[in-house]
């Protein structure tokens, strides 16, 4: 039976801590748009506090993730149990990305990766920080048992074979854009074209729609002709030219 829950208790997180994957869900708010599932291994989950949990991102092909919460925060990380007793858990909140290299994202990783596998890797890309706002579990009695073997070191040992510049390579011809066309990869250490600053800690999430033009105008500046940024400045010269329209024949 599901049962719902404000926040993270402690049996919550030390069955956390047990499990080998889990799957991150995110989405663009465009209806058309695709849905993301990403499922994560090695040992990259945190329980910050009842209400935080975060992951260190390796670099890898897509970028919906951060594209997606960047755009609109909503993420979902479930898991469940494949072996022992049956359960799936779902941690429902808005997610934001910490760039690799800034302040806060070394001060995660010195407070909750040091001396992990991870800590030593390259190709690091993020931490993803989720604000948790719903836990909810259920039985899980349909999940097949599976035994675990071991971790899958084929990313880490890729990335051992990059250098800096290579991977700054990568993230600027695959990380560019979500497969939606939302900018993907915000980094100084691109370039100037790839420069975005992401949402802040206590930062409001502001979805389209709700920006003023002179947000947008930025926006197009930044992050240059995407789909979605060029459907709102189109639709706003259309309105305007509308109301400028009716505004004259009435006088």
């Amino acid at each position: 039976m599901v049962q719902f829950f404000d926040n993270i208790s402690d049996d919550h997180a030390e069955w956390i801590r047990k499990q080998r994957i889990f799957f991150v869900g995110t989405a663009p708010l465009d209806g058309r748009g695709t849905v993301n599932n990403s499922p994560k291994g090695y040992d990259c989950l945190r329980v910050l506090n009842s209400n935080q949990v975060c992951y260190l991102e390796m670099s890898g092909s897509g970028i919906e993730t951060q594209s997606h919460l960047e755009e609109n925060g909503r993420i979902t990380i479930m898991l469940t149990a494949f072996e022992g007793g049956p359960r799936i858990m779902r941690l429902m909140g808005t997610g934001r990305v910490i760039r690799v290299d800034t302040p806060e994202f070394n001060t995660l990783m010195e407070t909750y990766y040091e001396g992990s596998e991870l800590a030593r890797a390259s190709g690091k890309r993020a931490i993803i920080l989720a604000d948790v706002r719903k836990v909810s579990t259920s039985c899980g009695y349909g999940v097949p048992y599976f035994d675990y073997k071991g971790a899958r070191n084929t990313l880490i040992d890729t990335w051992s074979k990059r250098d800096e510049d290579k991977v700054k390579e990568y993230w600027k011809t695959i990380n560019k854009f979500s497969l939606d066309g939302l900018p993907g990869m915000r980094h100084e250490l691109l370039g100037p074209e790839f420069v975005g600053r992401n949402r802040g800690a206590g930062e409001e999430i502001v979805l389209p729609g709700e920006e003023s033009w002179g947000a947008l105008l930025r926006g197009w500046v930044k992050t240059g002709p995407a789909p979605a940024n060029a459907a709102y400045l189109v639709a706003g010269a259309v309105i305007g030219g509308a109301i400028s329209h009716l505004y004259s024949r009435r006088r």
